[in-house]
């Protein structure tokens, strides 16, 4: 099937788009125009009626022409509501619906053809590039987020039921508004997550992390290898530091692959290689440090490196 635009050959920001909704208390309709490249924002919508909306799933008799519906000669069966969304705003030459199947008007030009005054308003989603209502540039730009926090307005619901009250400055009685806020745990686990990872997994900053040390030991049948790590395992515990200690008789890359995948911001290896030579290696999970420390001084070293990176709270 093609589309008015196609058939047209016009590009939809020509075009002047019809978005229902009902109101959710009454039913009644609510039409929303607006610039054919755009949506609408139903919160925007909402909160210049002051009321609830829904959808319109053309479930309801209206008595609109759905798939057609144009600002020209709109007519409802038992009354509704037109918005018109800034963006129409100057607009001439537009192509809108004729309120009549499989019809169209083009030409339209809303402040010409309609018998009441047009009022505008902001009822549109904000789009990248879009204009910046303080400096009219095209600065508007859009980014991911995670609401990690609600606030609560309770006004003054629970003051009322518990008949608390105050005496304001003229002496008379009033009931306090309140307000509540939450944060979500979860949430705010995701945030880092999304802002802090790699190909390989999360990047834990230090301050949050589930462990901050991660122990590899390679060949743990290996009697130094044992040894080594369960002594360095057993005293970072005691001075309070968090460690993982991976002991599994897998290869180094399956290892490695799921320490990657765990995100701890310290990872040392101990190995027959590393015995062999007197060390340990560490590396840092955002690949910023990698290097061979003593095996006597591990434990000094290690402790010293946890509180450099809890003093940064790099979240």
């Amino acid at each position: 099937m093609i589309s008015v635009n196609e058939f047209l050959s016009i590009k939809p920001e020509k075009t002047c788009k019809a978005v229902m909704f009902l109101k959710k208390n009454s039913l009644e309709p609510v039409v929303v125009f607006v610039r054919g490249d755009l949506e609408v924002n139903e919160t925007k919508v909402q909160n210049y009626l002051h009321e609830e909306i829904i959808p319109d799933d053309n479930s309801t008799e209206t008595g609109i022409c759905y798939g057609f519906v144009g600002a020209l000669n709109l007519t409802f069966k038992k009354g509704g509501t037109v918005l018109f969304d800034n963006s129409l705003k100057g607009m001439k030459s537009m192509v809108c619906g004729a309120n009549k199947e499989n019809y169209h008007y083009t030409g339209v030009n809303l402040e010409r053809d309609l018998d009441k005054p047009v009022e505008y308003n902001d009822f549109a989603k904000a789009y990248q590039g879009g204009i910046c209502p303080c400096c009219g540039k095209k600065t508007i730009s859009l980014c991911r987020g995670i609401e990690v926090g609600n606030i609560f307005q309770l006004g003054t619901k629970y003051t009322k039921a518990m008949e608390m009250q105050y005496i304001d400055k003229d002496g008379k009685p009033q009931y306090p508004i309140m307000g509540c806020y939450g944060i979500g745990v979860g949430r705010l686990a995701a945030s880092v997550c999304e802002a802090k990872h790699d190909d390989n997994g999360p990047i834990w900053p230090m301050s949050i992390a589930p462990w901050q040390v991660h122990i590899c030991a390679i060949r743990p049948d290996n009697e130094e290898v044992a040894k080594a790590a369960n002594g360095l395992y057993d005293t970072l515990q005691e001075m309070g530091i968090e460690v993982i200690f991976d002991d599994r008789k897998v290869s180094a890359g399956v290892m490695f692959a799921d320490a990657d995948l765990l995100g701890v911001p310290v990872r040392v290896v101990i190995s027959p290689k590393t015995i062999a030579r007197g060390v340990v290696e560490v590396s840092f999970r955002d690949k910023s440090f990698k290097g061979d420390i003593s095996l006597e001084s591990a434990v000094d070293e290690i402790q010293k490196i946890v509180k450099e990176q809890l003093a940064k709270f790099d979240i």
